[in-house]
């Protein structure tokens, strides 16, 4: 065995407790990288199958949670009398909702249902689905981790709490999962079913709510991506100095600023795994001064010995990448396997259905714990490189 691999596992090996903390500590920043890649590339897949679907959002100019009235459908839709390029008008009203006994708030959707299966023609609705949402009042649609979370299926009668008025609860009837949807969160119910109890509820709830004839967004579908950028713009222009001017936005961007309107996680997350990875050097480097420090006779030797510069130069850089390396290997390895091979495989985040941990983000992370090992390695090989050796010898005494 050639005497430096000698060399280096015996200094990687004589204090083991350090070195497995310090493998530790290079490990947990790059599991950190890992997870975080895997979430902002997911929440990227998802925007770029948002884009593809060629949808507007037609929302009020002043605020999100300002409605429109419904009667902005007919005018849009008056704006292209072939329907060739405007294929379809979807009004949706946000109810959001809860389960009894269960803190974490829903995603609910009231739709108009004559367009809902055109507009949103992504959530891929067999024709026995489509007949039950044409058929039943109460039909919903549950996003596939929703109901998979609450153990939900096709079939069940459910409750929700809606979170706007009237507040009482709402019973519905699943008729779909949507396992093809590109959002598994999102319930779909009738907005038509929504208008109904809140008029049998219109005693108990302020006049000033507007409940009838109004809704949260307008999604428009269009024919083509020309389409897509000409009508962004003309029924801005359409409903322009009205009292309810709008705000007109493709899908993608509409929900990347939601996202960052809300908690901006891919920001976050990178806010986060630099951090951590500045941790990791920190350790690291600490790590290999005290290793230098504590063989600093034997570096001296060694150059008495006739080992240039460049070999101590090369002997401590070769230790340090072999120690942030090993930590790397762990830290990419261990979320790939749980996160592929094991239940947490169906662990689901917001706009995610399951972390999707790509073999480059691995390659990736074990990179980045090697520029570690090189910058926590780099003070400590240049004293090594520049030690002088009399001085060095003085220490034995």
């Amino acid at each position: 065995m050639p005497l430096r691999v000698v060399y280096l596992y015996r200094n990687l090996t004589r204090n083991l407790s350090r070195t497995l903390l310090t493998c530790c500590a290079v490990a947990l920043p790059m599991t950190i990288y890992v997870l975080s890649m895997a979430v902002i590339k997911g929440i990227d897949r998802f925007l770029d199958n948002s884009a593809k679907q060629l949808r507007l959002v037609v929302g009020h100019k002043t605020s999100i949670i300002n409605p429109l009235p419904r009667g902005h459908r007919a005018k849009i839709e008056a704006l292209d009398p072939t329907h060739q390029r405007i294929m379809s008008i979807c009004g949706v009203r946000w109810i959001g909702g809860t389960v009894q006994n269960e803190p974490h708030p829903l995603s609910t959707l009231a739709v108009e249902p004559d367009t809902f299966a055109q507009t949103f023609s992504d959530y891929y609705l067999t024709t026995e689905e489509m007949a039950d949402w044409q058929r039943n009042r109460q039909a919903i649609i549950v996003g596939r981790a929703t109901a998979q979370r609450f153990h939900w299926n096709v079939g069940d009668r459910i409750q929700i709490n809606p979170s706007v008025p009237p507040y009482t609860p709402f019973e519905f009837k699943v008729i779909s999962t949507a396992p093809k949807a590109i959002d598994p969160i999102t319930n779909i119910c009738r907005l038509d079913y929504l208008e109904e109890l809140t008029k049998q509820a219109v005693t108990i709830v302020p006049e000033d709510w507007k409940l009838q004839g109004w809704v949260s967004f307008f999604f428009v579908k269009c024919g083509s991506q020309a389409d897509v950028d000409h009508f962004r713009v003309a029924i801005d222009a359409l409903f322009a100095h009205s009292p309810d001017e709008t705000r007109t936005q493709d899908e993608k961007t509409f929900i990347n600023e939601f996202i960052k309107q809300q908690f901006d996680l891919p920001r976050n997350l990178m806010i986060l795994a630099s951090l951590t990875v500045f941790v990791a050097i920190m350790a690291a480097a600490n790590t290999m001064s005290m290793n230098l420090r504590d063989r600093m006779n034997e570096t001296a030797i060694l150059k008495s010995l006739g080992f240039s510069g460049r070999v101590i130069f090369g002997l401590i850089q070769t230790e340090g990448l072999a120690l942030c390396l090993s930590g790397g290997l762990v830290g990419a390895l261990t979320p790939y396997v749980l996160f592929t091979y094991s239940p947490l495989r169906n662990f689901t985040v917001p706009l995610i259905q399951t972390l999707e941990i790509q073999p480059i983000v691995c390659v990736q992370a074990m990179g980045i714990a090697l520029v570690i090992g090189m910058l926590a390695s780099a003070w400590p090989a240049w004293v090594g490189l520049r030690l002088p050796v009399i001085s060095a010898l003085r220490n034995l005494e």
